[in-house]
């Protein structure tokens, strides 16, 4: 065989000055690489895939000790797919690069004649194109800043009879000046009141809670309510307040559940109500259902002594540690899906799908967030796992595995159609506002498309 066989140490290629050069087959093409940053020569083999890769990265091999971003430079410049048989190994600010080639052209080897193209130089610099900037990371925003906007109920405040109510801000059309209670005759005479040229059914917040008057009515609330349009007439308006969902307590009494939020200011209680034609309408509160599930088979519990829980999406695997995991479950069931947001309630997310795979889910891992409400992670397979060995430091990975990706291995056994899977052990802050995407966020973006829906009662 007259290609060269692999080479590394002291008889890899060195340079006999600072331009000397490294000169690989490519796509019928001559490319130049600079022979300083050549650490090795070694047959090419098959890399891990990485979802939202750019173009001609190949995905994550593991040689000589190191895990290695592989770029198939074929690919890149016109050529098939996997056609190069040989590895270069390059070590490089960002990480250690392998740059699958055709052939190899060292000091005394030899080369088939390429066709008439100019020889190309590449830079490894930009073999990192649309990979995730080395260094320093730009510092994440803190909890407080997080789920505005699901993590806040937006109501106003209002009060009639000597008693304040809070109502939801999506149902109120327009608040203004009545222009007095009319009354509509009939076979029951029922009060209507002028609220922006418009007639509408009126209804005095007062009369409802049974206390007061409404000739004390000085305000007009237009509310859209499951009968209709109305006007409900209150006395005093206190403004739009945002309530954090956390402070909201649910009351069940009578078969009725009642929403309540402790003011702040005056320490007394404020219940939230949801305005209809007849007067209050009774929160819809969730069916309770079996508070433990089984766990999906051949999963044990965390706590029985693995240290990793595995989940598969698209093509790798991500393993979070057992500490971040608080409970693994079967597949919900539909009904256990709402499109609202109700108490105790967490989003779900097909995180097999959101990479790219196409195997269904079938059971659901909830993990902890510091400081946030925990995130419900649908995947189509789970497996307990023990970490702690073959760890390696990421190599350069596309942005969005780079934000998740704490450390990589190969995942252990061979997949049905024989390509190698990267197992990527989680970072502990790797889901961030996952339902909220951020401009150029691609792994939020996905996430948002596989949002399931959220799960009560977990």
């Amino acid at each position: 065989m007259t290609a060269p066989l692999p080479i590394a140490g002291p008889t890899a290629p060195r340079p006999a000055a600072q331009t000397a050069t490294v000169t690989v087959l490519v796509a019928r093409r001559h490319l130049a690489v600079p022979a300083s940053k050549v650490a090795a020569v070694d047959l090419a083999v098959s890399a891990a895939p990485v979802p939202f890769a750019p173009p001609g990265y190949e995905g994550v091999v593991f040689s000589h000790g190191v895990a290695a971003a592989q770029i198939d430079l074929g690919a890149r410049n016109g050529g098939r797919p996997g056609d190069g048989r040989w590895s270069l190994q390059l070590d490089h600010a960002a990480g250690p690069l392998s740059l699958r080639v055709e052939e190899v052209k060292t000091a005394d080897g030899t080369m088939a004649e390429p066709a008439s193209d100019p020889v190309l130089s590449i830079d490894p610099d930009d073999l990192l194109g649309g990979l995730a900037p080395c260094g320093q990371q730009p510092a994440q925003p803190g909890p407080d800043h997080m789920d505005r906007a699901t993590e806040e109920l937006d109501v106003l405040l209002v009060a009639g009879g000597g008693h304040r109510v809070a109502i939801p801000a999506t149902l109120v059309d327009s608040v203004g000046r009545p222009d007095g209670l009319l009354t509509a005759h009939g076979i029951a005479p029922r009060q209507v009141v002028m609220l922006d040229g418009d007639l509408l059914p009126a209804h005095s917040l007062a009369s409802w809670i049974g206390a007061g008057s409404p000739e004390d009515d000085s305000w007009a609330l237009r509310l859209r309510t499951a009968d209709g349009t109305i006007a409900l007439t209150v006395a005093e308006l206190f403004g739009l307040h945002s309530l954090p969902r956390r402070d909201l307590v649910a009351v069940d009494a009578d078969g009725e559940t009642s929403l309540w939020w402790r003011d702040d200011a005056g320490n007394r209680p404020i219940q939230v109500v949801h305005p209809g034609a007849d007067g209050f309408l009774p929160i819809d509160r969730p069916a309770a259902r079996e508070a433990v599930c089984t766990a999906v088979r051949p999963l044990p519990a965390p706590s029985s002594g693995h240290s990793h829980v595995a989940m598969a999406a698209g093509p790798v695997i991500l393993a979070a540690p057992a500490a971040m995991v608080r409970e693994v479950r079967g597949i919900p069931c539909p009904g256990d899906f709402h499109r609202s947001r109700r108490s105790g309630s967490i989003p779900a997310f097909d995180i097999d799908a959101a990479f790219g795979g196409t195997a269904g889910p079938a059971g659901c891992v909830v993990l902890k967030r510091d400081g946030r409400h925990p995130i419900a992670l649908l995947t189509g397979r789970i497996e307990a796992v023990d970490g702690g060995f073959g760890w390696h430091a990421p190599p350069p990975l596309p942005h969005a595995m780079a934000v998740l990706a704490e450390a990589v291995r190969p995942a252990p056994g061979k997949p049905s159609d024989g390509k190698p899977v990267l197992e990527c052990l989680v970072r502990p802050d790797a889901f961030r506002r996952p339902w909220r995407a951020d401009p150029g966020d691609v792994v939020r973006t996905a996430m948002r498309a596989s949002f399931a829906g959220w799960l009560s009662n977990w």
